[in-house]
């Protein structure tokens, strides 16, 4: 595989091997599985994407590689991000994790918010995500001053979304509710409203308050709901109830769902059902929850505190994978790579088809932010934009695959080589 040149516009690239959900039904096969594909590109944008036709002279050859398109970050924390130096929790589990952030706050100044933040973006960047969504705590009436700095934090080809992170308890006051309603819609594009919703601080008129406020500043919600694995959790079965009985003008994402795996079959199915018939799209984040959750000291884990995600994906919900924290008081480690993401969900899922099937899990911005309309990755005319992972083949990937090329709008702006192993002779 020839090298790029990072100042020169590509013409495009020749034999890639895509993942079969971004082939149309018809794309030919090649042993029993997807033939290899031609993408040219014309101003940055896909100008045609065709099952392979050699030689393509004008056109880099990848020679088989493995490629994605932008891959997505959906659920992130980039206000917390890499402060596990200096803020480390005494006891494990989740409250105890978000005691430790709290006393971290009082480091929280403008110039520490805006280093980390910018830093963790641009770690995302490098690993090929053009698309992050970052949840920002919220505690008054008021945005906090992370909510500000966060909308300063920028990295070229990378979308930035906010999500007001608020204790659902501030909205058990509805002039409140709507007071942090009215700041997210005035903050400007790419804001959603958010909530933590959990066991500890469940109160049902704060929920239609929540509810009622997203409506009527017509936004978009991203909810931590059910984060726990208690079977009585009240937050997703009382939505997708309130969700069949009342209009709601925006997508709603719920993030974590933990409790779903805890409850009966029968329970979880037929909350699955009213949120699939809303649409609203399920993210898993499988290394925070695998920390969090049924976690104490000198015991071994009997459960794995991830959502069920199999059963979503067969209900016909969208579902999503996110890291959630990064070196943080919640996760001590991570990377803001969607592949350790996914590596992860290979093995406490238990997915199968990684690459042809599970890879839309860190890729599907439609599914992110609800709209029908958004065009499919790498058609034609969307942007010349995507992930090459040169050495990385399907038995492995996602693991065994940090070498990667970053394309955008058709030119290479990251490139982590392949360390090789060299051979010594006695």
């Amino acid at each position: 595989m020839t090298s790029l040149n990072t100042a020169t516009a590509l013409n495009g690239i020749a034999n890639l091997r895509l993942p079969a959900w971004l082939l149309p039904p018809s794309w030919p096969q090649q042993s029993g599985e997807p033939a290899t594909a031609d993408l040219r590109f014309e101003d940055g944008k896909i100008s045609s994407l065709t099952p392979s036709h050699p030689p393509q002279l004008d056109l880099w050859d990848a020679q088989g590689a493995l490629a994605l398109p932008g891959m997505i970050e959906p659920h992130a924390h980039l206000d917390k991000t890499f402060t596990i130096g200096r803020s480390r929790p005494s006891k494990p589990g989740l409250l105890a994790a978000i005691e430790t952030m709290h006393q971290d706050r009082q480091h929280w100044t403008a110039e520490d918010l805006q280093q980390r933040g910018k830093r963790g973006l641009a770690w995302a960047a490098a690993h090929g995500v053009t698309h992050l969504r970052t949840h920002i705590d919220w505690f008054t009436a008021t945005p906090p001053v992370a909510w500000h700095e966060m909308a300063h934090v920028e990295e070229h080809g990378v979308t930035l979304e906010r999500v007001a992170l608020v204790p659902l308890g501030l909205f058990a006051n509805a002039s409140v509710a709507d007071d942090i309603a009215r700041a997210v819609a005035q903050s400007g594009e790419h804001c959603l409203l958010g909530g933590f919703i959990h066991s500890s601080n469940w109160d049902p008129a704060a929920m239609k308050n929540l509810m009622h406020s997203a409506s009527a500043w017509q936004l978009n919600l991203d909810l931590h709901i059910d984060e726990e694995l208690t079977a009585t959790a009240h937050g997703l079965t009382w939505l997708a109830h309130y969700l069949s009985e009342n209009a709601f003008s925006g997508h709603i994402c719920c993030s974590h769902g933990c409790a779903l795996a805890s409850g009966s079959e029968g329970q979880a199915q037929e909350v699955l059902a009213l949120l699939a018939a809303q649409r609203v799209t399920l993210i898993a984040l499988p290394m925070t929850n695998l920390l969090l959750q049924d976690a104490v000291v000198g015991r071994t884990p009997r459960q794995r505190g991830i959502t069920v995600l199999k059963e979503a994906q067969v209900a016909g919900i969208p579902t999503l994978l996110g890291c959630d924290n990064v070196q943080d008081a919640f996760c001590p480690a991570g990377s803001y790579d969607p592949l350790d993401t996914l590596s992860c969900a290979l093995f406490s899922l238990q997915l199968d088809t990684l690459f042809d099937q599970q890879s839309r899990l860190i890729c599907d911005s439609a599914a992110l932010t609800g709209n029908a309309h958004t065009q499919s990755p790498l058609a034609e005319g969307s942007a010349a934009t995507l992930v090459v992972f040169p050495g990385s083949n399907i038995a492995t990937w996602p693991l065994n695959s940090a070498a990667r090329l970053v394309i955008h709008h058709g030119r290479l702006t990251h490139q982590r080589t392949w360390n090789q192993e060299l051979s010594h002779e006695s």
